[in-house]
């Protein structure tokens, strides 16, 4: 009798064990389905892009130094390049997937090639670029240049910015001798007198002056032209890698709000970032118009600046591209559409 107890309680036992793990095993399983399991860390998208090294790349600088790239799913290497041109080469080199440069470039390049276009707009400025010239020079007034030698970028937004100044103040640009300048030379180019004068953006204004001393001189203008600065990416890239543009805009736009919200902190990491004295960057913080878009009178001023070239015989060529076919705009409907004010 004992020994068929025991039998019992050893099988009821058994099947008590069996159930107690088919439960635990059941409640394990149901926990995988219903209880989400730690978010692995996510793979971070790689992204090259040339940035111009300049205080018109703040958007660029502050997204990185901030983390907004890696916090929506980028790994962002930065390319240094001086200058738009230089920027856009390494875009259609290969070396990069983002270029950094205004609009002027992309008019020039235009004339040669179609497979490119601006994702968005990320500054504007109406007095990023300074004419100098020396004390030496007797040069005091824009009328002044007649016979001179100016140096500037060619082919870059400082040519076109001072035609258009020129001929405002009633200088005809054809009795101005431009020769272009490396921007990196220009400082060097004043200083030694190889020109009589030169029209550069900044930092290359700063450094210049900062070269001359007291034998710098800077000429007023109107302010006809307002420059844009741009991120710029070959078409076929962009429409193979939508969810890359994404992010990558969704983090400028995050940057151009930091940078508005906290101009002293973001003046101090830019200084930082491209080694130029807070003082200067403080100084000309003002001319810049921080903020994400894609407007209309941006193909207007593309369209300017191909009469223009076309006028001058800048570029070989008898007609002007469609320059709507050079505004990748899908990104911006995608993530900021109420950024985007071109008629299409």
């Amino acid at each position: 009798m004992k020994l068929l107890a025991h039998k019992l309680f050893t099988r009821l036992l058994a099947h008590a064990t069996v159930l107690a793990v088919t439960v635990v095993t059941i409640s394990i399983g149901l926990c995988a389905v219903f209880i989400p399991l730690p978010v692995q860390a996510q793979e971070l998208k790689p992204l090259t892009v040339a940035m111009s090294l300049t205080p018109l790349s703040s958007p660029i600088i502050i997204a990185k130094h901030q983390g907004y790239f890696a916090k929506n799913g980028l790994d962002v290497s930065l390319k240094d390049v001086i200058g738009g041109n230089r920027a856009i080469k390494a875009l259609f080199a290969g070396e990069v997937d983002v270029a950094t440069s205004s609009e002027v470039v992309v008019m020039f390049n235009s004339f040669k090639r179609s497979d490119f276009a601006i994702v968005n707009t990320f500054v504007t400025s109406n007095n990023d670029i300074k004419i100098l010239t020396r004390v030496d020079t007797g040069i005091r007034k824009l009328d002044h240049f007649m016979g001179r030698r100016i140096g500037t970028v060619t082919g870059a937004s400082a040519q076109f910015f001072l035609d258009e100044t020129l001929a405002m103040a009633g200088v005809d640009p054809s009795m101005v001798e431009v020769v272009h300048v490396n921007p990196e030379d220009s400082p060097s180019a004043l200083a030694n007198g190889d020109v009589d004068a030169i029209v550069v953006w900044e930092p290359l204004a700063y450094l210049t002056k900062k070269a001359l001393a007291e034998n710098a001189v800077e000429l007023s203008h109107d302010h006809v032209y307002t420059e844009t600065f741009n991120s710029i990416v070959l078409r076929e890239y962009a429409n193979k890698n939508p969810e890359i543009m994404d992010k990558f805009v969704r983090s400028l736009i995050q940057a151009t709000a930091f940078i508005n919200t906290h101009p002293e902190e973001s003046q101090l990491i830019v200084s930082r970032r491209i080694n130029k004295d807070i003082n200067f960057i403080r100084a000309i913080w003002k001319d810049f118009d921080f903020g994400i878009s894609l407007h209309q009178w941006l193909l207007s001023t593309l369209e300017e600046q191909a009469r223009w070239a076309l006028e001058l015989k800048l570029v070989a060529s008898s007609k002007s591209p469609n320059y709507l076919e050079f505004l990748y705009l899908d990104t911006l409907e995608r993530i900021h559409p109420e950024a985007l004010t071109v008629f299409h």
